[in-house]
């Protein structure tokens, strides 16, 4: 069926050509400095924006005030700080740190700045996404018996830590649903296209699969019914989509040939945050949805 919508798709926009329906507009730039910006990241109350850069040498997390116009750097330790994510009560951002060989979460206050583990057990991992309640994380974890990075999740309060996918494919990025119960996970194939995007509930179990469209990057939007992705199905650069959950109503959004990465959308539905390539760098842009 997916394969059906794309080929009807395709010959619309090829008789019609491509409505531009969001416009990468580089005046919302909110990068201040040289070094490539990524991983956007919404806070709860849609107001803050934390992401990665790496403009002082290597990664630090940096949170940009939508209101005040202003940024702050909140780590600055020698070691890489990567992939921040709110903590579900505003408080905290959730990150990795570490080298490709050796990552780890951890937890900074953002009353003390104080960092922490955010749990206590042997394995390598990185990209925490958090559940709605603060119970669960879900992540990416290194499986040592397969030497390639899947799906897990971890439940504070029983101390739990569940492998969830066994793909022996190397997992790429992970999305948890509005209502926490989905989470999108892509990973690695053999042939194009490349990149493959499933769906699973919060137990391991397949809901639905997005085997042709080369997904590079996936988010929620925050009704739950829909995903937005990029991806380089009808341009090298890679242009943004939206689909929804049960892969219908799929929809070209962009036409401008700007490389895109690293798609956040805040939890009022208002904002959408991407990195965008600009001359030489990836800097963050902020796109009002308001309209659409």
């Amino acid at each position: 069926m997916n394969r059906i919508i794309s080929v009807l798709l395709l010959l619309v926009n090829i008789s019609f050509g491509y409505s531009q329906i969001i416009a990468i507009d580089t005046s919302w730039n909110i990068s201040r400095d040289a070094g490539d910006d990524v991983s956007p990241a919404w806070s709860p109350d849609s107001k803050t924006l934390a992401y990665q850069s790496n403009r002082y040498g290597n990664w630090d997390i940096f949170l940009y005030d939508t209101e005040q116009d202003t940024i702050i750097r909140i780590t600055s330790s020698e070691q890489n700080e990567q992939h921040p994510e709110w903590h579900p009560s505003g408080n905290a951002i959730v990150f990795d740190a570490g080298d490709d060989t050796m990552q780890y979460l951890y937890e900074i206050s953002l009353k003390t700045f104080k960092i922490s583990p955010l749990f206590d057990r042997q394995i390598i991992c990185k990209q925490p996404v958090m559940g709605n309640d603060g119970r669960m994380v879900y992540f990416l974890g290194y499986d040592t018996s397969h030497e390639n990075w899947e799906l897990f999740s971890y439940h504070f309060i029983y101390d739990n830590l569940n492998q969830l996918t066994f793909f022996k494919e190397d997992g790429l990025f992970l999305d948890l649903s509005p209502d926490g119960k989905s989470v999108c996970y892509a990973y690695n194939a053999f042939m194009y296209p490349f990149k493959h995007l499933q769906i699973f509930n919060w137990y391991g179990n397949e809901l639905q699969s997005f085997e042709d469209y080369n997904i590079m990057d996936a988010t929620w939007h925050p009704d739950g019914l829909k995903m937005y992705f990029i991806s380089d199905m009808d341009h090298l650069e890679g242009e943004m989509y939206s689909i929804w959950k049960d892969g219908t109503h799929l929809m070209r959004l962009t036409n401008d040939n700007f490389r895109i990465n690293d798609l956040s959308i805040s939890p009022d539905g208002k904002s959408l945050a991407c990195s965008v390539w600009i001359n030489g760098n990836y800097d963050i842009m902020i796109i009002p949805l308001e309209s659409f």
